[in-house]
């Protein structure tokens, strides 16, 4: 059945378009399970306690994979187009390939709206970021567990005069019984009296201590302000971009050559 279809649509050429199609894009699933274990395990993407796994680190790679499945699709549909028959069958795979093309450019609009207001920067800044006081130490993860948020900037406060150190935890382990040598190691070392945000760098993924240091106990006030990766909403909104470009101008092309065929199509 399957090969009289063949040979009715376009042949054997037909046939060995669709053939090579499946096989190529089998490779390329392949391709992205094997990157998917070598980015998160071997590249060291993942670790228990505390738990992380850097959904990042091969998202990427599925999404530029994404990006090359669909351009491929674009030239195997140009293929199909000069080897089927039918100008029905013409006009229907023109006909569905609009429509996805269409609803892929409508996920990537929605995708970089999203992103790019205001709104949701707000919302994840108000879910995720983190407040409290502390006299001594206190500590925080600079990303969530999936990597997606990361630390942007650190806010303390106090009524009293104190100085606030934030520190790697590697650092605070080795160094947190020698003030001297552990302001030495600090990444960040601000004043609290007057109430600042210190700006907090992306980083990789692990804990910090905010320390304080004062003559006499002086209670700081912080606040952990958080936010979707920059690294992240550079890559989505590029590549968002790039879908809806390329999924754009095979929409104008496809309508073009539609309209050779809708006469004789049977379907509607």
């Amino acid at each position: 059945m399957d090969l009289n279809r063949e040979a009715l649509e376009g042949g054997a050429r037909l046939a060995q378009v669709r053939r090579t199609k499946k096989l190529l894009m089998l490779v390329q699933v392949i391709i992205v399970l094997v990157s998917v274990l070598v980015l998160t395990v071997v590249g060291g993407q993942v670790q228990i306690k505390p738990f992380y796994f850097n959904i990042t680190s091969f998202l990427y790679f599925v999404i530029l994979m994404g990006l090359i499945i669909v351009v491929e699709g674009m030239f195997f549909h140009v293929l199909e187009l000069k080897y089927l028959r039918s100008s029905s069958a013409k006009y229907y795979m023109l006909k569905s390939s609009v429509r996805r093309s269409a609803v892929i450019i409508a996920i990537s609009a929605v995708t970089i709206v999203l992103l790019l207001t205001p709104y949701m920067a707000d919302a994840i800044a108000n879910y995720s970021s983190e407040s409290g006081e502390t006299t001594t130490t206190a500590t925080f993860l600079n990303r969530d567990p999936l990597g997606l948020t990361t630390v942007d900037k650190i806010y303390v406060d106090s009524a009293g005069e104190a100085e606030a150190l934030i520190v790697s935890e590697q650092n605070y382990l080795l160094y947190a019984g020698d003030m001297q040598v552990l302001r030495l190691y600090a990444d960040k070392i601000v004043e609290t009296s007057t109430g600042a945000w210190i700006d907090f760098p992306e980083t990789t993924f692990g804990k910090y201590y905010i320390v304080v240091d004062s003559a006499s106990p002086v209670e700081v006030q912080y606040t952990v302000h958080k936010t979707l990766s920059p690294t992240f909403v550079a890559f989505m909104v590029t590549f968002a971009t790039l879908f809806i470009g390329f999924n754009g101008i095979w929409v104008a092309m496809a309508l073009r050559i539609r309209t050779n065929y809708k006469a004789g199509a049977i379907y509607g």
